[in-house]
């Protein structure tokens, strides 16, 4: 018969199995043929088979850690059965350039106009244009960035409930939309007249001004800065809910590539995402460089105009968002989200990188709620200028990027960071301290702040992304996982505004007492700094959260250590932080709530 003849069924030689058969066997067309008693005696000495009965039974929670079905057992789950190290099985490219993702390019490209643009009219227009106060300018600053911390809700969204059988696709349009809408009404919408009807009496501060000059103040500029504010807020909010679509098929494409080139890819996408950051810093620094927006050009785009161009961005991605991304219609997750979370939450490489990242950001980021007014009226800092420190900021974290994505991807993750942040505090204090005390005043000399601040938090950044890449066995929630390190650090963020605002509230730094600019605020600056800068240096202590390398992380999820109380203290602080962030925030919009020294005011 073909099945006892076939030597593919058959491998080991006719002469090996019959020595080791032994000599008393029979056989049939040349094959032996066992008897029941020495048949008998083989399976009791072959240790590596088992029967069925053995197997135990597979409960239903296995099911994130073990595969059930042949979907999953076709490419290997564990990182050690694919040959490259890749995390899973090749299945399209992982190339930013292919056509197959030039949605990934378009999607960051576009995050970096509208982003980049929004955060920086913050200056140009909050600022100088409608003279908020300092508070409410560091309010806007945060708020525009909080719907990042909602990255990991948007990312549940994506992950567990697909729209027309994708869990990409829709919600890039629909992010898409939303951005499109809200930077359309900024564009349409007039931004009134401006604070100073006279630019010329803007160096005068307001307790030495005449009566002629007060008369041409625009006493209500600054409450037209709310509606802007909250526009803005919606704006980032879609770019943040498209951001979500993408980040599942970017972790997708990235753990597709091999060990020793896996974060290229990512590193890809940071390069491009800046490189349109320096296109919108260059728009706002020219475009908004006009007298009335504390610069000194005698023409500007206007803010409209802006942000018209903010609008087209948001329309042209939407097309691309459909037809250029890697997705599988009808796929889904491998379990119920909540039990997931309650389940990753426990993880010992979870709850540290959690911490490694709100302790980081918090500290990192604690700064004066006076620098935008030090910036304009003791620095002298035109938006022209401030738009090229910002592209020079964007170009040397291109070239941070690109030198980790070259030459880094097997450096410790921990000096990567320990070097950027001590790094930036000391050269930051320098220009700081000497403007502060009139030592030497110049745009130039100030603007080195925000030359050097971005790094160490693009550092990080990128590290804890190539961390996230190496946890494995979570096939269906990578906008999840990704979206729960961009929440741990956004909270972060605005937590630190909140500490700032707090902290700076029992000081005199406010905009009247910065434009007296004598010893007494001096001195009272120059304590917010010191403050912010001990905060800075303690960030660091955060780092031995993280681990070492890629190795360290594998052995983590080898060991499979969890902890229900650090699962559900980081979910805590986590939930805490979101609240209080956003109700302070809030409080601080309104005057009959922003005196509250919870929202930094100096007590009502």
């Amino acid at each position: 018969m073909a099945r006892d003849t076939d030597p593919l069924l058959h491998p080991r030689p006719q002469a090996q199995l019959q020595s080791f058969l032994g000599s008393d066997t029979s056989s049939r067309d040349g094959w032996p043929l066992l008897n029941c008693h020495r048949a008998n005696t083989m399976v009791q000495h072959l240790t590596d088979r088992v029967s069925v009965e053995s197997l135990s039974t597979r409960k239903p929670e296995d099911a994130s850690t073990h595969p059930t079905s042949y979907g999953e057992l076709k490419s290997p789950v564990d990182p050690t059965l694919l040959e490259d190290g890749s995390l899973r099985a090749a299945n399209g490219s992982v190339s930013a350039y292919s056509w197959e993702n030039l949605s990934m390019l378009t999607h960051i490209a576009a995050v970096g106009t509208v982003y980049g643009t929004v955060s920086g009219v913050i200056y140009s227009v909050l600022n100088n244009y409608l003279h908020m106060s300092t508070t409410l300018v560091a309010t806007a600053t945060a708020l525009v960035t909080f719907p990042r911390a909602l990255r990991i809700f948007t990312g549940m969204l994506t992950d567990t409930c697909p729209l027309f059988g994708y869990r990409r696709r829709p919600y890039m349009i629909i992010g898409w939309s939303l951005s499109f809408i809200s930077c359309l009404l900024m564009a349409a919408l007039p931004l009134g007249d401006p604070y100073y009807g006279d630019p010329s009496v803007s160096d005068v501060a307001l307790v030495d001004m005449t009566p002629e000059q007060l008369a041409t103040l625009n006493i209500d500029a600054p409450n037209r800065g709310v509606k802007l504010i909250v526009l803005m807020m919606i704006a980032n909010f879609g770019s943040v809910m498209a951001y979500s679509g993408f980040n599942g098929a970017l972790m997708d494409a990235s753990q597709r590539e091999a060990e020793a080139t896996r974060g290229t890819l990512i590193g890809d996408v940071i390069v491009i995402h800046y490189v349109f950051m320096v296109v919108s810093s260059f728009m706002t620094g020219i475009g908004l460089n006009g007298e009335d927006y504390g610069g000194t050009f005698s023409w500007t785009m206007g803010f409209n105009a802006v942000m018209w161009v903010c609008a087209a961005a948001s329309f042209l991605t939407i097309p691309f968002s459909w037809y250029c991304i890697q997705e599988v219609k009808n796929e889904r997750a491998q379990m119920p989200i909540l039990p997931f979370l309650y389940d990753v939450f426990q993880q010992e490489v979870i709850y540290r990188y959690s911490a490694f990242r709100f302790c980081f950001s918090v500290f990192s980021q604690i700064t004066v709620t006076a620098s935008s007014v030090i910036q304009s009226d003791w620095a002298k800092v035109e938006p022209l200028n401030s738009g090229i420190a910002s592209m020079l900021t964007a170009f040397l974290t291109i070239s941070g990027t690109f030198l980790i994505k070259k030459r880094g991807l097997q450096w410790n993750w921990r000096y990567i960071i320990i070097v950027c942040e001590v790094c930036v505090v000391c050269i930051d204090a320098i220009p700081t301290l000497l403007t502060i005390w009139d030592v030497y005043r110049s745009q130039w000399f100030w603007l080195g702040v925000p030359l050097v601040g971005e790094v160490p938090f693009a550092a990080a950044d990128y590290v804890a992304q190539l961390l996230i890449l190496e946890i494995g066995n979570q096939k269906g929630f990578e906008a999840t996982l990704l979206g729960l390190g961009v929440t741990t650090e956004s909270v972060g963020t605005p937590f630190a505004t909140v500490i700032t605002k707090s902290v700076d509230g029992y000081f005199d730094i406010e905009r009247t007492f910065i434009e007296q600019d004598n010893h007494h605020v001096r001195s009272q600056v120059t304590y917010t700094y010191l403050i912010a800068y001990a905060f800075n240096l303690l960030s660091v202590a955060a780092v031995f959260w993280l681990p070492k390398q890629k190795e360290e992380v594998r052995e983590m999820q080898r060991q499979n250590r969890k902890s229900k109380f650090f699962g559900i203290l980081t979910m805590s602080y986590l939930i805490i932080s979101l609240a209080w962030t956003l109700m302070t925030n809030i409080l601080s919009l309104f005057d009959s709530t922003s005196c509250l020294r919870i929202a930094g005011g100096s007590g009502c």
